[in-house]
């Protein structure tokens, strides 16, 4: 057909190589962006930490913020690595500030290892902090600095078979630099140095924190991104100026170099599409923003700020005019909407994975079917039987539009219908519980209601609820 034609096509074919690899760099990043994730969740507990704290003393403040700190590394390593069910927990934030253990490693539900946390500017002190029995057996974590020393005291000390000879050997046999779980998860550590600067400026040290994490994340789904993009391209590449070396179109000195710099162009917009996605995604995750927070989404909304960024740029160029400029940038927003459709519908149902699919498959489809639009709008003028053709092309891909839309809502809805029936159930229980006087079916109930949006309660019973309001702490909803 004369529509397949348009000198458009090319650019359409770039435009979908680069949007696909970038969704292939975003997805091999995924555990980069978990990383991400609960680098922002961790400072942000040490901010409130840090706050409840403002009329403590430097000192003091950092032992305190140094097991968030690690805490949080332990987290991001855990997720980078896409240990999903392991995380370490500051038992202090937890609800239990008067536990033996600084800090909880859990995998899943179980724990698996007590740690304890000392920060101080002498090795000789971290070692007398650590002598106590109630801490044999834990892991025991102090700065990095002081490692080598502490083992050194600790050692003579267990040799003396004094009063403490039993705790200073647990401490030669237990000691760490960082916070680590079996080898496979671990830390780099906490100077005392980073714990004061956390101390003295949290929200500095907390920014700091975050934008590096975020950097990396970027960094990383750039080059998954670019590196998918150079491949798709020198493939697609090498197939078309294979046929013209076939040919004798083309010598294999000239095919080569326009196979590298066609994996060099599709490699670069890839990898500035994954950049910006990653930058967008940690930004909502930043602010809360629970519909970007999945990497294929901002990788769409990413792949639509460059193609449109691209196509303004032409036009000022002068090589487009005013309508070529209206017909790309509509053709953008079609196809980015749509991803994103598709992508949330997959998700839903097959997880991470379906949503990568789908995203690709949604963006494909639509631009095809727009670009093809466009093109038989203009072809159309051409004669009344084309025209004819045209239109029944039209009504065809309209009413396979209308019933991909329909599949949509209906799958939606039935989660709503889902959700809506378990909300009225966990009212149903409240009320039963508060009418019968039994408030603990009501908190049991109210969990349940929490665990509909993946959440938990953060006091799940009155003993913890007890707890919390002995130890003087706020209450916060």
């Amino acid at each position: 057909m004369a529509f397949l034609k348009i000198k458009s096509k090319k650019k359409t074919n770039d435009d979908n190589i680069s949007f696909a690899s970038s969704q292939l760099g975003a997805h091999a990043s995924r555990y980069q962006a978990q990383a991400t994730d609960e680098a922002i969740k961790g400072m942000g507990m040490l901010r409130e930490m840090a706050r409840r704290l403002v009329n403590v003393g430097t000192e003091k403040k950092q032992g305190n913020l140094f097991e968030i700190i690690e805490a949080t590394k332990f987290n991001m390593d855990a997720a980078s690595k896409g240990l999903d069910n392991i995380r370490a927990g500051v038992t202090a934030l937890e609800g239990n500030p008067h536990a033996a253990a600084d800090i909880i490693i859990r995998d899943g539900d179980k724990i698996v290892r007590e740690v304890q946390t000392k920060s101080t500017n002498s090795a000789v002190s971290a070692t007398r902090m650590f002598r106590e029995a109630k801490y044999n057996g834990m892991q025991k974590v102090t700065n990095p600095e002081h490692i080598d020393t502490v083992k050194r005291i600790a050692g003579k000390r267990a040799d003396m078979n004094g009063l403490f000879s039993d705790e200073h050997r647990d401490t030669v046999q237990n000691i760490r630099g960082g916070l680590e779980l079996d080898g496979s998860v671990h830390t780099k550590g906490t100077t005392h140095t980073e714990a004061i600067k956390a101390a003295e400026h949290s929200r500095r040290y907390a920014a700091g924190f975050e934008v590096t994490q975020v950097g990396k994340e970027m960094l990383y789904t750039g080059a998954n991104a670019a590196a998918a993009g150079g491949i798709i391209g020198a493939a697609i590449s090498i197939a078309k100026n294979g046929i013209e070396v076939s040919r004798g179109m083309k010598s294999v000195n000239e095919a080569t170099k326009e196979v590298m710099k066609d994996a060099g162009k599709s490699g670069a917009k890839s990898g500035a599409i994954g950049f910006i996605g990653a930058g967008i995604r940690s930004g909502a995750s930043k602010m809360g923003v629970q519909a970007l927070t999945k990497s294929n989404v901002a990788t769409s909304i990413a792949a639509g700020v460059v193609d449109s960024g691209i196509t303004l740029l032409r036009y000022v160029k002068g090589e487009i005019s005013g309508a070529e400029v209206a017909e790309k940038i509509g053709g953008t927003g079609i196809t980015t909407v749509s991803s994103i459709y598709a992508g949330a519908a997959a998700g839903a149902v097959f997880g991470p994975a379906g949503a990568l699919i789908g995203s690709i498959a949604g963006y494909m489809v639509s631009s095809g079917v727009y670009q093809s639009a466009m093109a038989i709008l203009k072809d159309a003028k051409l004669s009344e039987i084309e025209a004819d053709r045209i239109t029944a092309l039209c009504i065809d891909a309209e009413e396979e539009m209308r019933k991909q839309r329909e599949m949509f809502e209906t799958m939606i809805a039935e989660r709503l219908t889902n959700n809506r029936r378990e909300f009225k159930q966990c009212f149903k229980e409240m009320d039963k519980g508060l009418e019968n006087g039994r408030f603990v079916d009501t908190v049991l109930a109210l969990e349940k209601f929490n665990l509909v949006f993946g959440h938990s309660l953060k006091l799940e019973s009155f003993a913890d609820f007890d707890r919390h309001l002995k130890n003087n702490k706020s209450l916060e909803l």
